[in-house]
């Protein structure tokens, strides 16, 4: 059974005082925003510790997955990469470069393009993405579990009727998490 939820909280104080200082203000709007915001806060935050725990970055995290998300074997010629994850060939060059250093991924010639470079995760890389995501996936396993069954179905549709506002964004029109429009430029 999930916890028992708090009937107000210091959000519902502020937003008292938001009102009535702005009566023009929305205070239900702004509590749905700022719940999302600092939602969105907290679970990066719980993913950073993640991460930093593995020793990776988000930079190499998305750059592995992106990599699980073509299933096996996992290449995918580093070209189709950079776009998928809208770098530069010299930031990707960059990050391979490190990573396969670091030995996650290893790079192969592509076979039907002796121009084209095939980048695939090496046992290493799996197993770091894999121990990584397995530990985030409890963590939010987690968080959720203050709700029940029927408010996370709930939650997941009003979410998905929200996200509606933004069409056009770059994000969900990729159908991934991968997008890197807000790290800052690599080396």
């Amino acid at each position: 059974m999930p916890p028992k939820r708090p009937i107000r909280d210091a959000l519902d104080d502020t937003l008292e005082i938001w009102a009535r200082e702005i009566p023009d203000l929305d205070p239900l709007t702004e509590g749905i925003i700022e719940r999302i915001q600092d939602l969105a806060f907290d679970v990066n935050q719980s993913m950073d510790e993640t991460l930093k725990k593995y020793e990776l970055d988000r930079r190499t995290f998305h750059l592995l997955g992106r990599l699980r998300r073509h299933g096996p074997p996992y290449r995918v010629a580093a070209g189709k990469l950079s776009d998928e994850l809208r770098l530069s060939t010299g930031a990707m060059t960059n990050r391979l470069d490190r990573m396969e250093k670091a030995g996650l991924i290893r790079r192969l010639p592509d076979p039907n393009d002796r121009r084209a470079t095939l980048i695939e995760p090496t046992e290493a890389g799996h197993a770091a993405w894999d121990r990584t995501v397995g530990l985030q996936a409890r963590r939010e396993a987690e968080f959720i579990g203050v709700l029940s069954a029927a408010e996370k179905v709930r939650l997941h549709d009003l979410l998905r009727a929200l996200m509606s506002a933004f069409p056009d964004d770059k994000h969900r029109k990729s159908s991934s998490h991968d997008a890197e429009a807000d790290e800052a430029p690599e080396d």
